[in-house]
């Protein structure tokens, strides 16, 4: 075990690798002295697509997924897995957004009854699913139909969540930004270190960061 790791050391295996989510997270799983990246898998970070999570779950590893657009049969496939190996799934694995759910849980509960709620996301024109996974699952925390979500895509990169609370004369936002896409995987590096020696049982972020 390296001397700047308090943990035993996780070989990671990757569905989707050659992405651009996976050459980042080879490059911090190689930067990283607690992870690393091998065929010998402690724990599965899947990427990809729907197709690859089906690869992923296959694996019947412990596994970290943070593929979007996924179908209820796939979160079906995922929970089964969950009960003979741990599985972590989010739909954006920064620790931001993680605390924006925990935040906009507690405005939207009291704010709900007196206040409209617009929730808006943009993306690069190149994500295919729309909306997408993060702003649906603020859609739930804040109880509104996912129908209603201003979707954005633009050339640039971008990940940028927006939630406003338009009351009578006042108006609450709460806006997550990514700068980059390595906050994504660095959040998927911890979820694999979390999860890697856990029972079997389906996890969220919440686990993770409390």
């Amino acid at each position: 075990m390296h001397a700047n790791c308090s943990t035993k050391k996780v070989n990671i295996s990757l569905v989707g690798g050659s992405g651009k989510m996976g050459k980042i997270l080879k490059r911090l799983i190689d930067e990283d002295p607690c992870t690393t990246l091998s065929e010998d898998t402690g724990v599965v970070i899947d990427f990809s697509s729907p197709e690859g999570t089906e690869k992923a779950i296959a694996m019947g590893r412990p596994l970290v997924c943070g593929t979007t657009g996924l179908s209820d049969s796939h979160f079906a496939k995922l929970k089964k897995l969950a009960k003979t190996v741990p599985v972590l799934y989010a739909p954006n694995f920064s620790i931001g957004m993680s605390l924006c759910y925990e935040m906009l849980e507690q405005i939207a509960e009291k704010a709900k009854q007196f206040a409209k709620i617009e929730l808006s996301e943009t993306h690069n024109e190149k994500k295919k699913d729309a909306p997408s996974g993060s702003a649906i699952k603020l859609a739930e925390v804040v109880g509104i139909d996912k129908s209603e979500v201003a979707c954005e895509r633009v050339p640039e990169v971008a990940f940028k969540h927006q939630v406003k609370f338009l009351l009578h004369s006042e108006t609450i936002i709460l806006q997550h930004e990514a700068l980059s896409r390595d906050v994504f995987a660095e959040g998927a590096l911890i979820a694999a270190k979390f999860i890697f020696d856990k029972p079997a049982k389906f996890y969220t972020l919440r686990d993770v960061f409390g």
